[in-house]
């Protein structure tokens, strides 16, 4: 596999997305994601989120228009470069330890993968020999954030990364965050708007069915500002 990370670019024209080409769940998706920002997904619970995700992984074809990432089919650019993926209920099969599924996604990673630091970035501090299904929900998340930051990647999606993290592992994530911005193209959707005021460059406002981009304000985010976009109220200000 590849270890380039360079930042990747995506390109979204007349992007419709859904399961069924009667029934879009988006339409319309036109903007580009610049290389090495973060771009924060918001919208209401099944508005789409996770599907425009899977779309841009090349897991869930198009409908309707095109996605592009760094000039290719996003399959095929997943293929050849590889993509890093936070889901956002990541279930662990059963009857593997921790330990295990950490090598597996070494293996899959290939040779730039690094077990230890994706442990320390993702805060995996806790003994790593025992079954991965008796974790607590918080460390079943953390090890799903290792598995997810194994190998060096120019694009990375973060799905409702916070859930089941606790306040100290939240900042941890954000820092991770700040740390790597500018280095690698991050999408990541969430309901805590606070940390995403922190965090991105720009929003992309998922509402009735299509998308726009929120540019960030002089001063940038506040979680005021994007609850005001989010609620549709006027008069936001930073």
């Amino acid at each position: 596999m590849n270890t380039e990370t360079t930042p990747a670019g995506l390109s979204l024209r007349d992007l419709d997305i859904g399961y069924r080409r009667d029934r879009p769940i988006l339409q319309q998706l036109s903007f580009d994601i610049v290389p090495g920002e973060v771009l924060a997904v918001v919208g209401p619970n099944g508005s789409g989120k996770t599907t425009l995700f899977r779309t841009l992984l090349g897991v869930l074809p198009p409908i309707g228009g095109q996605a592009m990432v760094a000039g290719r089919q996003p399959a095929e650019y997943r293929r050849l470069h590889g993509v890093g993926y936070l889901a956002e209920d990541t279930v662990l099969p059963p009857g593997w330890t921790c330990d295990g599924l950490l090598a597996l996604a070494a293996a899959a990673a290939g040779p730039a993968a690094d077990i230890e630091r994706a442990r320390r970035l993702a805060g995996v501090d806790f003994d790593t020999g025992g079954l991965a299904d008796k974790l607590s929900k918080g460390m079943r998340r953390r090890l799903a954030l290792a598995m997810a930051l194994m190998q060096p990647t120019a694009l990375l999606f973060l799905d409702e990364p916070e859930s089941g993290l606790d306040p100290g592992q939240r900042i941890r994530l954000r820092r991770r965050i700040e740390e790597i911005r500018g280095r690698i193209t991050i999408l990541v959707a969430s309901h805590d708007l606070g940390e995403l005021a922190m965090m991105s460059d720009r929003v992309l406002l998922i509402e009735e069915g299509g998308g726009r981009v929120v540019q960030q304000p002089e001063g940038g985010f506040t979680r005021e500002f994007l609850e005001a976009e989010f609620l549709g109220l006027e008069g936001a200000v930073p």
